[in-house]
């Protein structure tokens, strides 16, 4: 009855409880765990080292949680860079091809003179450039 009125084998069990999901964690940087083991080493208050252990227990699930999310996205990008690898081509794949430039005189581009009328002929006939203008 005397431990439990010091309190000494309870807070040595109550500092083991709260260390051991702490330590050995790849969650937690060393220094993390360092001063987590000296805090809690230093610690008399059961009342706070009961709230500390409590908080270590939800960061660590937080931690998991982003992990995982961490590790969705990398798959989700991962998979994505594949697929656009393998499957897909990009709108900058293709060279574009350079505009053909008409020359006055010359037959319409492309063989656009088969669907040029008559007014287009006699137009593209007289056409003279502007440096030629008196």
């Amino acid at each position: 009855m005397e431990t439990h009125v010091t309190g000494q084998p309870v807070l040595g069990e109550l500092r083991q409880h709260v260390l051991l999901p702490l330590l050995g964690n790849s969650l937690f940087s060393e220094a993390e765990q360092l001063r987590a083991n000296h805090f809690v080493h230093e610690s008399e208050d059961i009342a706070r080292l009961t709230r500390w252990g409590a908080n270590v227990l939800a960061e660590i699930a937080r931690r998991q949680a982003e992990a995982a999310r961490e590790r969705r996205h990398l798959a989700i990008c991962n998979a994505l860079r594949r697929l656009r690898l393998d499957s897909f081509r990009s709108h900058r794949s293709r060279k574009r091809k350079p505009r053909p430039t008409w020359v006055p005189g010359a037959f319409f581009p492309d063989r656009a003179d088969r669907r040029a009328g008559t007014f287009d002929r006699l137009a593209a006939a007289q056409f003279q450039p502007v440096h030629t203008l008196s």
